[in-house]
């Protein structure tokens, strides 16, 4: 496994930290033009194009546009196939790391909103104040900063420390796999702390 620095993470939440701004602007700019029924789609299509714009090492064959239905939230470059294959990324631990952050923004999972990174002991420890009555299930957590592992087939595995209101409060260290076809899968998850709050996604 290779460990990024902090100072990676932070160059990764900066650029979508600028995504986000670039995306707000362009939103309010083309505000009036946009019919309030189609306001919700329009801003995530505005989003996900800023946030690839932003990234260093993602592209995107096409546009991404979105299908909204009431609280569906779908992702297509092409209606009807499945979004993954249209992204090309580098395959470093940097650029696995940048794409599931990427990848999650551009999802829009209720569960996602309620979901920080956490790559610091300072962050660990915000997230332990934010718990309804933390209990501490591991003692001492493992190493915080996100690792990805490079496989000989063209997988990845991506460990990542997250503090999740979505269903049940806890911070957990889970660990991704990143498929041939560019779609990350749950693998396994080791709970690192657990409280009484949450919310219902």
């Amino acid at each position: 496994m290779t460990a990024l620095t902090l100072e990676q993470v932070d160059a990764v939440r900066s650029r979508i930290a600028r995504a986000h701004a670039l995306a707000a602007m362009r939103f309010r700019e083309g505000f009036d033009g946009i019919a309030i029924a189609d306001r919700t789609q329009a801003h995530l299509e505005i989003q996900a194009a800023a946030l690839i714009e932003s990234a260093e090492h993602i592209r995107v064959r096409g546009a991404i546009r979105y299908d909204v239905d009431g609280t569906t939230v779908a992702p297509f470059v092409e209606r009807g196939e499945p979004l993954f294959p249209f992204i090309d990324i580098d395959r470093t631990p940097l650029s696995i790391f940048e794409y599931w952050l990427v990848i999650s923004e551009i999802l829009a999972s209720p569960a996602w909103n309620v979901t920080k990174l956490i790559a610091s002991p300072g962050e660990y420890d915000d997230g332990l104040r934010r718990m309804e009555s933390p209990q501490i299930v591991r003692a001492i957590p493992p190493p915080l900063l996100p690792s990805v592992e490079m496989r000989d087939d063209g997988t990845a595995l991506l460990d990542v420390t997250l503090y999740t209101r979505a269903g049940e409060e806890r911070i957990e260290r889970r660990s991704l796999l990143l498929d041939r076809g560019n779609e990350f899968v749950f693998h396994a998850r080791a709970l690192l702390a657990e409280g009484r709050g949450g919310v219902r996604v």
